[in-house]
């Protein structure tokens, strides 16, 4: 890959929307499309220009939230069924190791020995797909729960987010080693930390309440460095997503149960769009717009930030209707996104921003959730 190319990457990945820094036009990089297939433990390849899945790497039990590494060689999936992360290896498309997030247990909540992981030696262990993903433990699906996912400024520690253990975990990325818990106290009945997000020297996190709920969540502002808390404010009782918006020095959340999405700037609440309900993934878009992908009505809202216009469309092709949006990266050439509807009948959909209307669906795993663009190593 040129030097010209590495930053259209780095812009791309790590800046959001900055335009390339190269002087002379810029070809669209050649990339893959990731996209996390929690129903059979793998993460996809898909090659954008064939329109097809290329590849399956098994990882571990329900994959969902991904995120690349800061130099681009690597890409992240937290593994919720497994307590674990695992690192994907960009040049090969290879699993290359996985994280645990939280030590495995020698008791259970009551004292009990947990004999099965003393005859297994679980300690020795990266994750616990290694045993209870082969069959040969149950149940399949265990632990803290991991779902969010964040990098520190210095891009040295993954911090996860863990929905069962009320905390986070900070993992050294060179590594692998699990660093430090931070447990997060509760806020009313806000305690589960659904989602993380790092917005320069603050880092958000949003706390619900056990689902399902009425009762308000929270977003969480810490200093990054310190980790001590510096506000929280409420909001709905079941957010989706944390979004950092850098050019307006604030983050956005995802308010899953009701139809709209909160931003929150360094005091407080400062703006609420009103989008179609059960808003989940969002992605910032040129032009100073975000898109909404609204899961319950099987549609998708281009919302101009500065403005609060909302402009909502159904999600469909040649007259076939696709449901259950849940995530969206933006292509390269930033003129298209693609798009993960997560029905029974999977699909990832491309879908163009000027003519606003899907031209293509790739055809993916059922229930799938997110998705992330990287290059052709």
């Amino acid at each position: 890959m040129s030097l010209c190319d590495r930053r259209v990457w780095l812009a791309l990945g790590l800046l959001g929307l900055a335009l390339p820094a190269c002087s002379r036009q810029v070809a669209t990089p050649e990339h893959w499309v990731l996209v996390s297939q929690p129903g059979s433990r793998t993460v996809a390849v898909i090659d954008p220009k064939e329109g097809r899945v290329v590849k399956r790497i098994t990882v571990g039990m329900l994959p969902h939230r991904l995120m690349p590494s800061p130099d681009g060689r690597a890409a992240y999936a937290v593994l919720v069924g497994s307590q674990a992360v695992a690192e994907i290896d960009l040049q090969t498309l290879t699993l290359r190791r996985t994280f645990l997030t939280a030590p495995v247990p020698e008791r259970r909540a009551d004292g009990s020995l947990i004999q099965g992981h003393r005859d297994q030696n679980a300690f020795a262990h990266s994750s616990c797909f290694d045993c209870h993903g082969g069959g040969s433990a149950k149940p399949a699906i265990v632990g803290t729960r991991p779902f969010g996912i964040a990098l520190s400024e210095d891009g040295e520690t993954l911090i996860v987010s863990q929905i069962r253990d009320d905390s986070l975990a900070l993992l050294a990325r060179s590594s692998g080693e699990l660093e430090r818990t931070l447990p997060l106290p509760p806020s009313g009945q806000a305690h589960e930390p659904v989602d993380v997000a790092r917005l320069g020297d603050s880092l958000y996190v949003a706390l619900r309440p056990t689902q399902p709920a009425t009762t308000p969540a929270v977003i969480r502002r810490l200093e990054a460095k310190t980790l001590q808390q510096q506000f929280e404010a409420h909001t709905g009782s079941d957010p989706a997503m944390l979004l950092p918006d850098p050019e307006r020095s604030r983050v956005l959340v995802s308010n899953f149960e009701t139809n709209t999405l909160t931003a929150f700037g360094p005091a407080g609440k400062e703006s609420v769009y009103t989008v179609n309900p059960g808003p989940l993934g969002m992605l910032l878009l040129p032009g100073g717009r975000l898109l909404s992908l609204n899961y319950y009505s099987n549609s998708l809202s281009l919302v101009k930030l500065d403005t609060a216009e909302v402009e909502s469309l159904t999600l469909e092709l040649e007259g076939k209707k696709y449901v259950n949006p849940t995530h969206a990266a933006l292509a390269p050439n930033r003129r298209e996104v693609y798009i993960v509807s997560s029905g029974t009948e999977g699909n990832l959909l491309v879908f163009d921003l000027e003519g606003k209307r899907v031209v293509r669906a790739i055809p993916i795993d059922g229930l799938s959730f997110d998705v992330l663009v990287v290059p052709k190593l």
